[in-house]
């Protein structure tokens, strides 16, 4: 018995350091050229937003040069959906990458970056949104 009458436990937590995965860095990306229109689901469970871009270089990240995947889930895809992201448009990401390798049965392997949103992306240029039908497109032709 302790001091005050309760049971003392004098525990100790086994250190764990250098067992731990690095944490996870949050990482923002300038210049993303949307290259496809964002697939949104919502099972009234999950909320999933995905979307391919291309991060390409700009004046602070000259270096920078990767396809992404970026997904968001529950409010954040929601957020994300009402940007109505079109390829071409410009973005800016903010979230945590990560790269998985593929590899197939004939030995070569493929490397999908993938990119976690953190925050709802920011559209920094537009494409021309054109609102006329294909049908009308061509007959102009």
């Amino acid at each position: 018995m302790g001091r005050n009458g309760k049971e003392e436990h004098n525990y100790t937590q086994p250190s764990l350091e250098g067992l731990a995965a690095p944490e996870p860095e949050e990482r923002l990306f300038e210049n993303c050229l949307v290259l496809s229109r964002p697939i949104y689901q919502d099972t009234g469970k999950k909320k999933e937003w995905t979307v391919t871009v291309h991060a390409q270089p700009s004046i602070f990240q000259p270096d920078t040069d990767v396809e992404l995947l970026a997904s968001a889930q529950s409010e954040l895809a929601s957020l994300s959906q009402r940007k109505s992201l079109k390829p071409g448009d410009r973005v800016m990401l903010t979230g945590i990458v990560t790269a998985q390798t593929i590899a197939f049965p004939n030995g070569e392997t493929q490397t999908i970056n993938r990119i976690a949103l953190t925050q709802a992306p920011h559209i920094t240029a537009k494409e021309k949104r054109i609102s006329t039908t294909i049908f009308e497109q061509n007959r102009h032709r």
